[in-house]
């Protein structure tokens, strides 16, 4: 019978905890050694904070540094894998942003007035509310229409 337990109490290797930390965060926040080709340190973090964007998240202190680090190194791989599928991270990220910003309700209201204003109608919102928005312009009249 040995001496250690089967069940690797006493086992010299690192806990699956460790392992799991490693393979999450390989590299530290800010760092460019696992990008491929990557872009000056400064560019890489305007990137980052609109990679973050895209998730609703953001980059200041409310976050711990280990979830940022987690998340640079998400970044960092998906930087790499656009490389390697021959893509620009940049285009990829611009492609994602304007597929979010078509897809969003993000602000129905200055949705809905845009749309309504280009079709010379009255935003209801305008009507009950005050739309903040197109408060502080005049609204055009109509070609061939008088003025009050």
């Amino acid at each position: 019978m040995s001496s250690t337990s089967e069940s690797g109490g006493g086992s010299a290797g690192p806990s699956a905890y460790h392992v799991m930390e490693r393979d999450l965060k390989p590299w530290d926040l800010y760092s460019l050694d696992g990008a491929e080709n990557p872009d000056r340190l400064d560019i890489t973090k305007e990137y980052f904070t609109r990679y973050r964007q895209l998730r609703g998240k953001k980059t200041n202190n409310a976050y711990t540094h280990d979830a940022l680090q987690r998340t640079w190194c998400a970044f960092i791989r998906r930087w790499n894998a656009a490389g390697r599928e021959g893509l620009s991270f940049t285009s990829w990220l611009e492609d994602r942003e304007a597929t979010r910003s078509a897809r969003s309700i993000g602000d129905p209201r200055t949705r809905v007035c845009e749309m309504l204003q280009r079709e010379w109608r009255l935003c209801y919102v305008h009507l009950v509310e005050g739309c903040t928005r197109r408060a502080s312009l005049a609204r055009a009249l109509r070609p061939g229409s008088k003025g009050s």
